[in-house]
């Protein structure tokens, strides 16, 4: 059953975080209101639940780190991320490590004197000295070199449409990730490089398994539509996506997303922006509620509040996205689009400015639909 990370203030005033098992964002906050828990914040969202739910459980994971910790760790940088497996490896066991830190002074000062050659030590002290850097190894190897990093690097050439790394990667990490991840990335690379039904062959198994809820799977699909640039299919798998779960804030998020992003039928996807906002909404939601307001007025004429959403969208990803190689890609979609509501508004010096920065990827990526409309609005 997924997991679902939320914060919330119980009956005697206590907040904390907690894990909760249920089967949708929905029940896991109505399970905690229930219990008379107030100001509820979601951290985890159906979508986030629903992938890690595919990986097998981690015992050491539960036993070892604390709700609070894991969204904590959600968006920190490498660096970030070193500092904390390594803060937390010699607390948990902050008396061991004291007495094996006492154990070495004492052997150093009492044996060799302060100013002693490090090349008397005798296998004990190494021994010693090892046990006190073995947690500092640890954490450099999981920060650096563990399947996690090499996965980060798969999802950096992911949104970069690095189609051909990504390729070379996936097979590297075969039962280190779930396979129905795996194959989503691995088939739209294979998409984008002409491969379509090469693709559709690693992605279509999964249409029955039960593990992967049907609005999950036809949102991947949609990927592999969008990379070949058919846009009907791309909003019929949304579209049936948000049939299947109707209730689920990202499926109508996703729908309304890809109807404004073609510029079709514009009240159904502020409809369903509203439904959304109805909904218990993650942080991260909440955080791209702007981006996807900006482009509905942004289809409606109105750039002026368009230039303001976008702004907002920005300052809220930019101190999450430095290690999150998607969210990247949406701040760069978001200053495109930003660029594209300045021209409109007559500031071309900045629009171009703010284009710049993110004309690369749309290149990489062949985002033609942005820089077309980029193009146009500048002529304007």
């Amino acid at each position: 059953m997924p997991v679902y990370l939320i914060t919330a203030t119980d009956t005697r005033g206590k907040r904390d975080t907690h894990r909760v098992k249920a089967e949708s964002a929905r029940e896991a906050c109505n399970d905690l209101e229930e219990q008379g828990f107030v100001d509820i914040t979601l951290h985890s969202d159906d979508a986030f639940a629903a992938a890690t739910n595919l990986f097998p459980d981690n015992k050491d994971v539960e036993e070892h780190l604390t709700a609070e910790d894991l969204v904590k760790m959600q968006y920190l940088s490498d660096f970030q991320q070193l500092l904390f497996t390594l803060r937390r490896a010699y607390w948990q066991s902050a008396w061991f490590y004291l007495l094996v830190i006492g154990v070495f002074a004492y052997r150093w000062y009492y044996k060799l004197g302060w100013f002693a050659n490090p090349d008397d030590l005798d296998p004990i002290d190494i021994g010693v000295v090892v046990v006190m850097l073995w947690p500092l190894a640890i954490s450099l190897w999981f920060t650096y070199l563990s399947p996690a990093r090499k996965y980060k690097r798969l999802m950096q050439a992911f949104a970069w449409g690095h189609w051909d790394e990504v390729i070379d990667l996936s097979p590297t990490l075969v039962g280190k990730v779930p396979d129905y991840e795996l194959a989503c990335r691995h088939g739209v690379a294979l998409a984008a490089q002409g491969e379509f039904d090469e693709g559709m062959k690693l992605v279509e198994p999964f249409e029955k398994d039960p593990d992967v809820p049907r609005w999950m799977y036809l949102g991947r699909l949609s990927e592999l539509y969008e990379v070949v640039k058919d846009r009907e299919q791309v909003i019929e798998c949304h579209r049936l996506a948000y049939e299947a779960a109707p209730e689920n804030p990202t499926a109508q998020l996703d729908y309304a997303y890809a109807l404004l992003k073609y510029e079709e039928n514009i009240p159904l996807a502020e409809q369903l922006m509203a439904e959304a906002e109805q909904e218990q909404l993650s942080e991260l939601l909440k955080f791209l509620l702007p981006y996807f307001k900006g482009i509905l007025a942004l289809n409606q004429g109105r750039s002026g509040d368009a230039v303001k959403l976008f702004h907002e969208c920005q300052e809220n990803l930019l101190p999450i996205a430095h290690s999150e190689p998607m969210l990247q890609l949406i701040v760069d979609y978001n200053r495109a689009y930003l660029a594209i509501a300045m021209a409109e508004q007559g500031d071309a010096r900045e629009a171009e400015t703010l284009y710049n920065l993110v004309e690369p990827r749309l290149q990489a990526l062949d985002s033609t639909l942005l820089m077309d409309r980029y193009a146009a609005a500048i002529r304007i």
